[in-house]
């Protein structure tokens, strides 16, 4: 699963998904779920925008909300199909941590690439309303896999990180299904691990502390 993020900084926009970070962004070292963070979209003429969204994706119909998707059932799930098909979109992350279990309190890690290197998870997004309007709403969730063995260790799923290379078919409504579970559930890309300190457990708390080595 994903249940706190960490995002990049404003300049990896345009330098990784070539659009501008939506007004308001910030760099945050501790995303936390009904939070804000930033997506990038295709508009209907085919370019790219960066958004603010609420993550925890919430269609007018339910009462509840998902932080997370399953790869494996995105496509077929009530929930998710329509907008899996219609609205896919990037989430920018920098790394994502995760909780090890049987201890208390529980271990966190963070895991990155390259130095927490600018990476993108596969998302799926949703809104009521016209954007801007009062009431209306607009809401992603990160698509999550089984965790690849350098993660694996720690939690047995992890968020989807997609190829750059298949940023573009992610993001385009007319990709065929078969090709975008493939892409979802074959990359194998690894992943770096660090043990960090209890700081992070509060979502208040976001500064470069959060993914400090523990002590």
């Amino acid at each position: 699963m994903c249940g706190r993020f960490l995002t990049p900084d404003e300049s990896a926009f345009e330098r990784y998904w070539h659009v501008a970070p939506p007004d308001g962004y910030r760099q945050s070292f501790n995303v936390a779920p009904t939070q804000l963070a930033a997506i990038v979209r295709r508009r209907s003429d085919g370019s790219r925008e960066a958004a603010l969204f609420t993550w925890g994706f919430r269609p007018a119909w339910a009462n509840r909300h998902w932080i997370n998707a399953r790869a494996e059932t995105v496509f077929t799930s009530a929930a998710f199909k329509r907008d899996a098909a219609m609205h896919r979109c990037l989430v920018p992350a920098a790394g994502w941590y995760e909780w090890q279990g049987g201890a208390t309190p529980k271990v966190p890690y963070v895991h990155y690439r390259d130095g927490f290197a600018p990476i993108a998870f596969a998302g799926i997004w949703t809104g009521t309303g016209r954007a801007g309007e009062p009431g209306s709403t607009r809401s992603f969730a990160i698509l999550t896999r089984p965790a690849v063995p350098s993660v694996a260790f720690v939690h047995g799923r992890m968020p989807v990180v997609l190829d750059p290379a298949h940023y573009d078919a992610w993001l385009d409504p007319a990709s065929r299904r078969a090709d975008l579970e493939h892409m979802l559930l074959e990359p194998r890309l690894e992943f770096e691990s660090r043990r960090i300190s209890t700081y992070v457990n509060k979502p208040e708390h976001d500064d470069p502390a959060c993914v400090a080595p523990a002590a």
